[in-house]
């Protein structure tokens, strides 16, 4: 219509209708324009915010594994000193067992990841540019550099010093392996990495896993104590760098969760 009406004004030579004409064209191009980019902005919002409470989500679990990680650490060092107390003034009836359910429990380390798949999706969408925040862009992928290095601390950590270390020299001395007992340790092991199960129960109600005997007497390599304390203080030394590692993971993404919480709105108060 509006095509129409300039090429009648352009007949006639009206000048004037054909120039408002034309600015009604402008205007109205120009404005649809706008309208198209403040819808594509304001899908662009929803979409960030949809990515950053997924990222928020994630980083809280990551958390929750991030804790485990660090309680089971902590346990894992104060058991080390049960044992070694009970190697240097403990002589109850117990004491052989304690012993090696205490040593048996030490072969046992924790892989921490952190996984997020919300990062994943960014990244692999290329989606990264929909947080408009530049700094806290940075942060979220500096965030995640440094998740990986940590990890890979631990990671180091328990193979160097308790896979190629702790564990070998165990089996080598011919110490058994013992299942864990609350009651008879008086330390109760955390639910969350508790092996259970029906098929695990009858295995270490089995007399394999019953025996009473002398701890040192019937291994067949056994070696002094000298030799066991030097291997607890190795391994009372990586549940203390893991954990400090872990703490320090913590820290990282309980600043990051705090910086999107108040990217959100969530929470306006800086920490």
């Amino acid at each position: 219509m509006i095509l129409r009406r300039i090429i009648a004004h352009f007949r006639k030579q009206e000048w004037t209708a054909i120039g408002i004409d034309f600015l009604i064209v402008v205007v109205g191009v120009f404005l649809g324009i706008q309208v198209s980019n403040w819808n594509a902005a304001a899908a662009d919002r929803r979409a960030e915010s949809a990515y950053l409470s997924q990222l928020q989500g994630d980083l809280q679990r990551i958390e929750g594994e991030v804790r485990d990680q660090i309680e089971f650490e902590q346990f894992q060092g104060r058991l080390v000193g049960a044992v070694y107390d009970l190697i240097q003034r403990d002589r109850t009836a117990d004491r052989s067992r304690r012993i090696g359910v205490a040593l048996s429990q030490l072969t046992q380390r924790r892989t921490l990841r952190t996984e997020s798949p919300t990062f994943v999706d960014l990244q692999s969408s290329g989606n990264l540019e929909i947080i408009s925040d530049p700094e806290l862009r940075a942060e979220i992928i500096s965030y995640f550099f440094y998740t990986r290095r940590l990890e890979a601390v631990i990671d180091k950590n328990n193979i160097y010093f308790v896979d190629e270390a702790y564990v070998p020299f165990m089996r080598d001395s011919g110490l058994p392996a013992r299942a864990w007992d609350d009651q008879l340790m008086g330390m109760v092991q955390p639910e969350r990495w508790r092996t259970t199960g029906a098929f695990r129960d009858e295995v270490y109600a089995g007399p394999l896993f019953q025996s009473r005997s002398a701890l040192l007497a019937n291994a067949p390599n056994a070696p002094s104590w000298a030799p066991v304390v030097t291997q607890l203080t190795w391994r009372a030394h990586v549940a203390a760098v893991n954990e400090s590692t872990a703490q320090r993971l913590l820290e990282a993404t309980s600043a990051l969760e705090a910086r999107i919480a108040r990217h959100l709105g969530d929470d306006p108060a800086p920490r």
